[in-house]
């Protein structure tokens, strides 16, 4: 075949643009520049202005097009929400300020210095008025990616992401409307739809029908990894697409729709792994590539161009280290957490790259502001680069980071018949309050062979499928269940011990099992134990229990937080019994309360056919003969979790009723 009938063949453009993917890291490493730098470099170096192998058109345009889509949809599936609903107001004003004095700059900078229109120098200021968290991986590297500062960053950049999108679609579209009726039907015209209205439509598709459609899918249809995979590029599509129907740009839907089936992709999570893989192996450096293909060296180097590219990189360091400075004064953050956030949203690539691309195209801007404003791009991914290894630095060593309750929950497989499903649930509720996983594992022991302990383990896997959730079960092989599970937990850094418990057995015994005890005694991390009765739940009741001393105030936090969990996910009321002489705990959640008295023999006499009981630990090592008693008659007919910090889960048995036998696991 001729050298021209190759020139633009897929088959040729996917090879060039393979070998752009893996060189351009490649060549960035030697030079200690980040990776992003290099693959909008090599997309030069191979495009129309320099070796012109690759066009701005074909199949690398498309793709880098997909790619521009994709990396918006990860940052939406990426972003931590409960942190952002934790700091809420912070990253709320925080948010506000790192978008509206790097805007009001870029304004003025586009109308009075550039002479754009009210559309130009609105687009101006939404390019720099965002910002991208190229430095975060530097923050993860170095530890510091708990700290208040990092958080604040973290959670401001979906408010400046979302702000500057929306100034991005009002002023595309007003372009639109204000151009030809070809421009108008490029942009999507169906534009009947007011904008507001469009809007309206994308937010409403994107916050409530997504959610959940993808639960519903994930529940009943869709189980298989790669089914939920495509559910995920499918509704990133969708989001995209409708957001065309609505006159809005295509980038806007897919970064809502991103958000909207955030909660179904746990962080930790083989799914995410896919989404994150797929986009960084092929989609987010397609669209880096692509960009470098439009950036032609001898306009970028131009006195004109670098002069403007200098005025916009002075409007990024005043607007966003400005911005920093002022939040950490109102915050009282140190000077190092003020660095800190400065260095983190100096950083300017996947929002303001999208920008300039629609800016380009609808004709907002020149050549010109374009090159320059990739230029920009260049430097500051090295300023946030450097600035944020020199704030790390500054900081010190990292504090001890300490895991969220739901961030990992390390299920055991259930041995009682029945009762896999149910113990999904409540796993899978302590999860989701924080975005987690839960991994089902299970121990095959001398007394639990292999192929037994892998048909349980592959119920217990299905039923979490079912339930919508993404996990990948775990067979260990061991000389005992409490080796099997301690370096399982300790290996896979969990973050709580999900422990089922033959019901008969606690009901009998009011013990866990000689094994489970042993589990409980040298486990790390909180442990749930949890015995499953008949009746189906009808509320969820939460024992307090003597919170006078450190450790059973602990255990009683833990245990109120993993009922509220628990309330929540089942969709059960909450109801709290407080022992008179003691505090209440400090709930979330709505509930209503109930009192008792501490060893009068009342403890368990207010719980109900169908209860789902949650005590710390010492509320039934402390019960005395009374209250063992009614306990043992009202097990009959309720279900329990006793919950307790680590190592303290073995404290549970009352006196005088030692642990005989093992549980049904081990036997």
């Amino acid at each position: 075949m001729l050298a021209s009938e190759l020139k633009y063949s897929v088959e040729l453009g996917l090879l060039l643009l393979g070998m752009t993917i893996l060189l351009g890291p490649i060549v960035a490493l030697k030079l200690r520049i980040p990776a992003l730098i290099g693959l909008i470099a090599m997309g030069t170096i191979f495009g129309p202005y320099v070796l012109h192998w690759l066009r701005p058109g074909g199949f690398v345009a498309t793709v880098g097009a997909a790619g521009l889509l994709y990396l918006m949809f990860i940052a939406g599936v990426e972003l931590d929400l409960k942190e952002f609903n934790k700091r809420r107001n912070q990253a709320i004003a925080f948010g506000l300020l790192t978008f509206v004095v790097p805007f009001v700059l870029s304004v003025a900078v586009g109308a009075w210095y550039l002479d754009l229109g009210v559309n130009g120098a609105a687009l101006v200021g939404a390019m720099w008025a965002s910002h991208t968290l190229v430095a975060y991986p530097e923050v993860k590297a170095s530890g510091h990616d708990r700290n208040p500062a990092v958080g604040l960053a973290v959670a401001a950049t979906v408010i400046t992401d979302v702000l500057a999108l929306v100034v991005l679609a009002v002023a595309a579209s007003s372009a639109a409307i204000d151009d030809t009726a070809e421009v108008q039907a490029s942009a999507g015209e169906d534009g009947a739809v007011p904008l507001w209205l469009g809007l309206g439509i994308l937010v409403v598709f994107c916050f409530v029908v997504i959610p959940r459609l993808t639960t519903w899918l994930f529940t009943h249809l869709l189980h298989a990894r790669t089914e939920r995979f495509m559910w995920a590029l499918t509704a990133m599509a969708a989001g995209g697409v409708l957001s065309l129907l609505a006159g809005v740009e295509g980038l806007v839907g897919a970064f809502l729709a991103g958000l909207g089936i955030n909660r179904n992709v746990p962080a930790r999570g083989e799914l995410m792994d896919r989404i994150e893989f797929f986009g960084n192996a092929l989609f987010v450096p397609a669209f880096l590539v692509s960009v470098g293909l439009t950036i032609d060296p001898a306009a970028a180097f131009d006195p004109s161009t670098l002069w403007l590219a200098i005025v916009f990189t002075v409007v990024v360091l005043v607007g966003k280290g400005g911005a920093a400075l002022i939040a950490g004064l109102v915050f009282k953050l140190d000077r190092t957490e003020a660095a800190m956030m400065a260095a983190l949203t100096m950083g300017q690539a996947a929002a303001t790259l999208a920008v300039a691309q629609v800016g380009i195209s609808t004709g907002l801007f020149d050549e010109r502001i374009f090159n320059a404003a990739v230029v920009t791009v260049v430097i500051s991914v090295l300023i946030t680069t450097y600035g944020t290894r020199f704030a790390a630095a500054k900081m010190g060593p990292p504090a001890v980071q300490v895991s969220r309750l739901g961030d990992h929950v390390l299920a055991l497989t259930p041995v009682e018949t029945g009762t896999a499903e149910r113990c999904a649930r409540l796993a899978t509720a302590v999860a989701n309050e924080d975005g987690g996983l839960v991994t089902p594992c299970a121990v095959s022991t001398r007394s639990l062979p292999r192929d037994e302990a892998k048909e349980l383990l592959v119920g217990f896997e299905d039923a979490l499928t079912h339930l919508g959730h993404d996990t990948e079960a775990v067979l260990r092989v061991a000389e005992s269940l409490r080796a099997g599970v301690t370096e399982l937990a300790e290996e896979s850094d969990a973050s709580v011990l999900f422990l089922p418990v033959p019901h008969e057995r606690l009901r009998r015994e009011l013990g866990l099992g000689d094994e489970l005890a042993r589990i409980g005694a040298t486990a790390k991390v909180p442990c749930v134990a949890a015995a499953i009765g008949d009746p189906e739940w009808q509320r969820v009741v939460v024992i307090t229990g003597d919170t006078r001393a450190f450790m059973t105030a602990e255990d009683t936090i833990l245990a109120a937080e993993v009922a509220q969990r628990a309330a929540a996910g089942l969709e059960l009321p909450l109801h709290v019994l407080v022992a008179e002489g003691t505090e209440r705990p400090i709930l979330e959640a709505e509930a209503t309360y109930g009192s008792y008295e501490l060893r009068a023999g009342a403890t368990f006499d207010q719980l109900g056919d169908g209860d789902l009981v949650v005590v710390p630990g010492h509320v039934i090592a402390d019960a005395g003969f009374v209250d063992r008693d009614h306990l043992r008659a009202g097990l009959t007919h309720l279900s329990m979790l006793v919950v307790a910090d680590a190592g303290r889960l073995a404290s549970i048995r009352p006196p005088l009723y030692p642990l005989t036998g093992t549980i049904s696991a081990t036997r």
